[in-house]
């Protein structure tokens, strides 16, 4: 036996209110961790992306025998923020610091 077009739409409108919401992105992320390390992390990855200088961060890594950011340190942490930023300095001025990549 079919169903007819009304009873199809109400049967329609009845399952989708039964269905659970769909996650929008703000539902899907978690909070925002403000603390004062996740903020120089965040720093330091905004400066690798902005110039290219993802490489940087992989060779204090290996320096440092870490996996990952998290791995490092308050000292470390502390270390690569200025050497990031130094390289942005180099990088404005048109020169390299003597243990810094090159500026382009």
């Amino acid at each position: 036996m079919a169903l007819d077009p009304i009873a199809l739409k109400t049967l329609a409108i009845e399952l989708a209110a039964a269905l659970p919401p769909v996650p929008t992105e703000a539902t899907i992320s978690s909070p925002l961790d403000l603390s004062p390390r996740a903020k120089k992390i965040r720093s330091i990855q905004r400066i690798a992306d902005a110039h290219g200088w993802q490489s940087a961060i992989t060779h204090f890594l290996d320096m440092k025998d870490a996996y990952y950011l998290s791995d490092l340190s308050e000292p470390q942490l502390d270390d690569l923020l200025g050497r990031m930023h130094g390289y942005v300095d180099a990088a404005e001025m048109g020169c390299s610091l003597a243990d810094a990549l090159p500026a382009y």
